[in-house]
């Protein structure tokens, strides 16, 4: 009987597939992309001064061999038994006969055998204490072994490899193959790690290893998928055991969709900073345009050409938030196809899993379909598809270990261009990891377009100097035509909108009776505490008019579950007339909405301009068909504090700069970013610790475990987020009602992370606004946090009715 490397089981009955089948179906996927991305993979080895063709060929052989570790009796006895063998780890066994080999192949890398670190790492993520438990012997079935290799020669001319490079005649079994016991391995391998920790170059070694790694994880994880499909949906009959099953060898190698440029611009003719973005195509661009004017359009132009002209085979879009990141691939979904676009980021799988109700019309998801959710949220994880949306957290994660699978998404960045948008948004340490990134990337030479509507000067100083650093330089482009544009007035005012204490009545009288008008009116607070104050009192002041429909007013934030969130927004951009809408700063890049006035609570310079981007939005002058369009813009309370100022949600002294700055006066989107400038004129950036943890990454180091807490918001070694803008997921306890069967990542609602440390910090384990429950699934428990603050899919969590719980009036969401 064929060795075995494969287990399906169906209705208690367990079907096999072959450890040549596999191999096979792993070189089918292998030989499609190949075919599809033989340019990328040139310029990729051009970047790094190597042989393509060597490439190639040991791709096909690592591939091949793989699991050449699963040739021992104690696997093969398992197998057959339906058991498991995680004491005889086939990635580990496999070291001793790539050892051999990796003598007479000619290595991608002299210094560093990447072939073999790739088939270490292809079941677990390298690390600097991989397989360091193992501590079992086995029997190597040396005759299989020997005709697996040898069988080699005849499976690279059945599949017609020979137009990518030639295979040695050489790579044949010769006598007896030097095994080693566990210990010796081990050794071996700390060897290796020792050898990456002082090569020079950890750009370079990181960038080939998890190029390489990328296309034997994609070979390797949908080889298996097919099979494990095939006999869960294909196969009816009474056979056991089978060889290669894969026949469409195509469809796990997706090409990106040549859209043409007048479909991505809808008919629209460009504008100049498009056209130019267009026809340039340079691969390191800033772009500053305004809102509503056609920056998305005008980056997919840019990744479409710069992808041709350079030869790469992905478009990465990397949001601050997602929300924006959900809006992004709704809106390619629509231009390029499902099947073309994936998403990924902390509550992907609940969109997605929403998304797959919605269309096959039903309240609860079939096991199946669910793993058909799990499956689409994966390939957004590692960048898979030809297009992927995409958080920044996750994107900086793929780098450093951040994640189980991260070296895999990192080898799909090597040929990816990467578009950072709204990139003015991060606070200051996120900011400052951001440039760290560019610094990698730059060397990587994966191309980039960092883009918003208010770029600081100091923020494209620091920017411009990486670029005369590390050659080319970035390329500034200007929305020279919409800067000029003055779509609003700002109306400075020197007392609060709200406060603790009081409200400002004429204001909220003024709000009425715009709203009796039908105006379109958008009022934004810095806090969520201070929004729902203000919501309670419009909603309140509203009913009393008693009109014929109910007051159409919704309370916006990020702080719902994903459901309530979703209606909300449906409903806001289904009501673009006469509505009032009450909300934080998540408006600002969050939705493509325009309103006719809006009130807002001072914000620093590039926060205010965001909002103006939500107000009269596209237009060219603050004036239209009598209509004024103003931003009317009051102090915050704690302008009227006499001690204890927080820096929360702004820092005090960025809110008196652009107090100072801004005046009542008709603003263009020029004239804000000069306030911009102004306001951050003594900033400064600094590089992180990211580069010193990609290098210690580079390949082994850290494990995802030591560098996040499980999720991208709760960063461990690396925290991307400083912790006072940190997050964590709650249930409410209205939505978990102690029912088990409530506890869902679609309940999950984000809080500050201080919220919880505070409570922690005065009531040590006897919390009074959280508790824990457990979820078990299989044998594994999960733990879920509750937050006991009342809530209701209208208001969120209801502050005022928990006195117990305090200063939730800085929380900003």
């Amino acid at each position: 009987m064929k060795p075995l490397a494969k287990l399906s089981p169906k209705n208690h009955q367990n079907y096999f597939q072959t450890l040549e089948g596999h191999s096979i179906d792993s070189l089918k996927i292998l030989r499609a992309y190949l075919e599809k991305n033989q340019e990328v993979i040139m310029q990729f080895c051009k970047r790094w001064n190597l042989d393509a063709e060597n490439f190639n060929r040991n791709l096909f052989i690592t591939i091949y061999l793989h699991d050449i570790g699963k040739l021992t009796k104690q696997f093969q006895d398992n197998i057959m038994q339906g058991k498991h063998s995680q004491k005889y780890p086939h990635a580990f066994f496999a070291f001793p006969i790539f050892m051999n080999l990796h003598k007479i192949i000619n290595p991608i890398l002299n210094e560093i055998p990447v072939e073999i670190c790739s088939v270490l790492g292809h079941h677990t993520q390298l690390h600097k204490n991989i397989y360091e438990d193992v501590n079992t012997e086995v029997q190597y079935l040396e005759s299989a072994i020997a005709d697996f290799i040898n069988s080699m020669e005849a499976i690279y001319k059945e599949l017609e490899f020979n137009k990518f490079f030639v295979i040695y005649n050489k790579i044949k079994y010769f006598g007896k193959l030097k095994f080693l016991k566990s210990a010796l391995i081990k050794n071996k391998i700390k060897a290796i790690m020792q050898a990456c920790s002082i090569y020079s170059n950890k750009i370079k070694l990181k960038s080939i290893y998890a190029f390489f790694h990328s296309i034997l994880q994609l070979c390797d994880d949908y080889a298996s998928a097919e099979f494990s499909d095939f006999i869960e949906h294909v196969y009816e009959g009474d056979k056991k055991i089978f060889d290669s099953v894969l026949s469409d060898r195509e469809k796990y190698v997706l090409n990106l969709p040549d859209i043409p440029r007048h479909q991505i611009l809808k008919e629209n003719e460009p504008y100049a900073f498009q056209e130019e973005l267009y026809n340039n195509a340079n691969p390191y661009c800033l772009l500053l345009a305004p809102c509503g004017r056609g920056k998305t359009e005008g980056a997919l132009l840019w990744a479409m050409q710069v992808c041709k002209k350079y030869k790469r085979n992905k478009i990465v879009f990397a949001m601050p938030t997602q929300i924006t990141s959900n809006a992004m691939r709704d809106r390619f979904c629509s231009s390029f196809g499902e099947e073309n676009v994936g998403l990924f980021h902390g509550k992907s799988f609940v969109k997605l899993k929403e998304e797959m109700k919605e269309k096959i019309e039903i309240d609860e998801l079939t096991q199946e379909d669910l793993e058909g959710v799990r499956g689409e949220n994966f390939k957004g994880n590692v960048f898979f598809k030809p297009i992927t949306v995409t958080t920044i957290d996750h994107l900086i994660y793929s780098f450093v270990h951040g994640f189980s699978q991260a070296d895999f998404a990192l080898g799909n960045l090597q040929n990816a261009v990467i578009v950072f948008d709204e990139v003015h948004y991060y606070e200051k340490h996120t900011l400052e990891h951001l440039i760290t990134l560019f610094k990698i990337l730059k060397k990587m030479q994966i191309p980039h377009l960092l883009m918003s509507g208010t770029l600081p000067e100091f923020f494209i100083n620091k920017v411009r100097d990486i670029g005369k650093k590390i050659n080319p330089e970035y390329r500034l482009l200007l929305d020279e035509y919409g800067l000029k544009f003055e779509p609003f007035k700002v109306e400075v005012h020197k007392e609060p909108l709200i406060t603790k204490e009081a409200i400002n009545e004429e204001v909220i009288e003024e709000i009425i009776c715009n709203y009796q008008k039908g105006l379109n009116q958008f009022i934004i607070l810095n806090t969520v505490a201070r929004s729902q104050k203000v919501y309670k009192i419009l909603k309140q002041r509203l009913e009393l008019l008693e009109l014929e429909d109910s007051p159409n007013i919704i309370l916006h934030n990020s702080q719902f579950t994903s459901r309530d969130r979703t209606i909300k927004e449906n409903k806001i951009l289904a009501t673009q007339k006469n509505q009032l809408l009450v909300a934080t700063q998540v408006i600002e890049i969050s939705l493509d909405i325009s309103s006719d006035l809006m009130y807002s609570e001072l914000a620093p310079a590039d926060a205010l301009g965001q909002r103006g981007g939500r107000l009269n939005r596209g237009s060219k002058y603050w004036k239209n068909n009598g209509m004024e369009h103003k931003m009317k813009v009051y102090l915050t309370q704690e302008f009227f504090k006499e001690k204890g100022i927080k820096d929360l949600p702004y820092s005090f002294e960025l809110l008196e700069k652009t107090k100072e700055y801004l005046k009542t006066d008709v603003y263009s989107y020029f004239k804000i970013k000069q306030i911009c400038d102004k306001v951050y004129s003594d900033y400064e950036l600094l590089y992180t610790n990211l580069q010193t943890i990609f290098e210690k990454c580079s390949l082994f180091g850290f494990s995802h475990q030591d560098i996040t807490f499980g999720t991208e918001e709760e960063g461990k070694l690396l925290k991307i987020r400083e912790e006072k803008f940190q997050k964590i997921d709650v249930i409410p306890v209205s939505c978990y009602a102690n029912d088990v069967k409530n506890l869902r990542v679609e309940n999950q609602v984000k809080i500050p992370l201080w919220w919880y440390y505070q409570e922690r910090d005065k009531y040590g384990e006897d919390l009074r606004s959280f508790s824990f429950a457990i979820k078990y699934i299989g044998k594994r428990e999960k733990h879920y946090l509750i937050c006991n603050i009342p809530y209701n899919s209208e208001l969120g969590f209801d502050y005022e009715k928990f006195e117990e719980f305090v200063d939730l009036e800085d929380n900003i969401i």
